[in-house]
């Protein structure tokens, strides 16, 4: 859901009162940052990216979360969207329009990880491209610490860590799957893009005389394929 629409409410802002949630026009601009109302703005700009997977026409919930954690939120710097959680975070159509419009020095907020990215590696990936483009951003559910700050916070460490034991996990199941296809006796590997037939033929003709280039040409394949088919002839002889 773009957030075009709401462009008009750009000096509105979110205000509880009573427990319930009300739009009120501010006498002043508030700061955008968590226990910043009342106080003048500073220079950075705030934007905040909502995914709600369920779809609701107005993510009022999230607006309320929101200011439950201090922010007073401007409508105009939301996005709001409705990506599946496994869609990745480069397309997400909304996050990556929101992404080009901060500047650098200003501020990303999301209420939970998975606002981020698809997995561990996509949310990683996510930071990183922020970190380099001097992009602020905290994450309501982590205690709102700025994951781009460095030293690394303890959140991004253990995201890290789980993307280096889930990429050992899978060389290690890669390597035993090799090794028992092996025991096996079946096939690994790519498949051979030419036929026995075709070797033998590249071989019978390699020693006729004609060049590896024309070969390779005939064939239509590579002359690093020709090279080879040469060599494991010659070794099998």
């Amino acid at each position: 859901m773009s957030v075009d629409p709401l462009c008009r409410l750009t000096h509105w802002h979110w205000e509880r009162r009573f427990d319930a949630i009300t739009l009120a026009f501010p006498a002043a601009r508030m700061n955008d940052h968590p226990g910043g109302r009342g106080q003048a703005s500073s220079s950075r700009k705030t934007y905040f990216y909502i995914n709600s997977p369920r779809g609701r026409p107005f993510p009022e919930q999230e607006l309320i979360e929101l200011d439950r954690a201090g922010y007073t939120v401007v409508l105009s710097r939301v996005a709001i969207e409705s990506a599946p959680p496994y869609v990745p975070a480069s397309a997400r159509a909304e996050l990556c329009a929101l992404l080009r419009r901060v500047a650098p020095g200003e501020l990303l907020v999301v209420l939970e990880l998975a606002a981020l990215g698809c997995s561990a590696r996509d949310v990683l990936s996510t930071v990183t491209q922020c970190r380099k483009a001097k992009i602020a951003i905290r994450c309501v559910e982590l205690g709102g610490a700025d994951l781009t700050a460095r030293p690394e916070p303890q959140a991004i460490k253990a995201l890290r860590a789980i993307v280096n034991m889930e990429q050992a996990v899978r060389s290690q199941r890669s390597a035993s799957s090799l090794k028992t296809a092996r025991q096996n006796g079946r096939p690994t590997g790519r498949p051979a893009s030419l036929s026995s037939g075709d070797q033998h033929r590249i071989v019978h003709a390699l020693r006729k005389g004609d060049s590896v280039s024309e070969v390779a040409r005939r064939f239509g394949t590579s002359r690093q394929t020709v090279m080879r088919v040469r060599s494991h002839r010659l070794a099998a002889e």
